[in-house]
C-alpha cells in the first residue's frame, strides 16, 4: 500500500479573467478579458494506491481546493471567475483486475462536488463509472493492447460544463501498439 499527500497554494498577481459570455442589453458576444489584481488557489490531494497479489490493484484519490479572489469594478450578475468554477471536492477510484493471463477488467470512477457555474448558476454535484476490458498480446515483437469500454456506465445526467449535457453513454473499442 502506498499514500501520497501534497498541499498546493497558487498566490497569482493580476489574473486575466477570460469572461466569454453576452453581457445583457448588448446582443453581441462579449469574450470580455479583464484583470483580477488578485486571486488564491489552495488546497490538498491525498491519494492511496493498494496492490492485493498479482491480480488486483486500486487507487483512490481525493481533492479539496478553495479559492479566493479580489472583486474587480467589472461585476456583475452576469460575470464569474474562472478559477471559481472549480469544485471543492473531487474523489477518482480506478480498480483493476488481471481475469487471466494478461486479460484486464478495469472499473473507474470519479465523484465531483457542487460547484458555481457562469452567470451565476450552480452545478450539482455527480458521479460516473465508467468500465473496460482489455487484453494484450505480442507479435513480432511488438506489444499490443486492444480493449472495449463504456464510459457514463449507469447513464448518470450530468454536465461538466454549465449548458452541454454529457452523453449517456459512450460505448468504445481501442487498438494500441508499443514500439
Amino acid at each position: 500500500m502506498t499514500y501520497r499527500a501534497a498541499v498546493f497554494y497558487y498566490d497569482i498577481k493580476d489574473f486575466i479573467n477570460d469572461n466569454g459570455i453576452t453581457s445583457p442589453g448588448s446582443g453581441l458576444g462579449s469574450d470580455c478579458l479583464y484583470n483580477i489584481p488578485h486571486v488564491k488557489l489552495y488546497g490538498l490531494e491525498l491519494e492511496t494506491s493498494l496492490r492485493m497479489g498479482k491480480r488486483f490493484s486500486a487507487t483512490v484519490s481525493y481533492v479539496y481546493q478553495q479559492v479566493d479572489a479580489d472583486q474587480t469594478q467589472y461585476d456583475e450578475d452576469w460575470t464569474y471567475y474562472l478559477p471559481e468554477l472549480l469544485p471543492k471536492h473531487k474523489v477518482k477510484f480506478l480498480g483493476r483486475y488481471e481475469m487471466w493471463k494478461d486479460g484486464f477488467l478495469q472499473v473507474s470512477g470519479r465523484l465531483v462536488g457542487e460547484r458555481q457555474a457562469q452567470k451565476g448558476e450552480t452545478l450539482d454535484a455527480y458521479t460516473v463509472l465508467d468500465a473496460g476490458l482489455e487484453q494484450r498480446f505480442h507479435l513480432g515483437g511488438t506489444e499490443f493492447s486492444a480493449g472495449a469500454y463504456v464510459n457514463n456506465l449507469l447513464g448518470e445526467e450530468y454536465q461538466e460544463q454549465a449548458g452541454y449535457q454529457m452523453p449517456r453513454q459512450v460505448y468504445g473499442l481501442r487498438l494500441s501498439a508499443k514500439f
